[in-house]
């Protein structure tokens, strides 16, 4: 049956560098008990540690607000196959990047609304642009911001499905 099917998603958490942090959100993540088939591995790959987990797609916003508050940063949410996207958040610049986010039910005028509020009420601190486009927002801030709206967002009842940095894509140019 497809809607029990579980995906793998990768977190970037900040502060998985730090031994106690893991140890802490290893504890957490054992009392999961709303979903059967969750199992989670925290992982190291080029020097930067992220939490993988594997559960039904449907469940994944659960987990986010669960994590968020419990007041863990999430910096990205990645597709299991995207391991090589990660960011390393102990050497990010303090210029502003750019980032999707994908809200489900973004389409729906009250879920955006709610979504507008939580990106104005975060502009009148900080630094922040955003488009919409379809179930996605392009923002453009820093790491730690954009970190501050996933938390935002999972913690008011809107349901994320991935967030990821977008890197400038330069047109290659053949030179002859």
């Amino acid at each position: 049956m497809f809607l029990d099917k579980t995906e793998t998603f990768v977190l970037n958490i900040g502060g998985l560098n730090n031994r106690a942090t893991r140890k802490n959100l290893t504890k957490l993540c054992k009392q999961i008990q709303f979903c059967n088939s969750f199992k989670f591995t925290i992982f190291k790959q080029n020097n930067l540690y992220a939490l993988e987990i594997n559960l039904p797609k449907q469940q994944l916003p659960y987990i986010i607000s669960f994590l968020s508050f419990h007041n863990y940063s999430i910096y990205q949410i990645l597709l299991g196959t995207d391991t090589n996207d990660l960011l390393d958040l102990d050497h990010l610049l303090l210029s502003s990047r750019r980032f999707e986010l994908v809200v489900d039910g973004l389409r729906d005028a009250f879920i955006k609304d709610k979504v507008i509020d939580i990106l104005n009420l975060i502009n009148q601190t900080e630094y922040i642009t955003y488009t919409f486009n379809r179930n996605k927002i392009n923002v453009s801030t820093s790491p730690s911001v954009f970190a501050k709206l996933i938390y935002m967002i999972a913690t008011h009842n809107i349901d994320i499905l991935g967030a990821a940095y977008q890197p400038r894509w330069m047109n290659k140019a053949r030179i002859s």
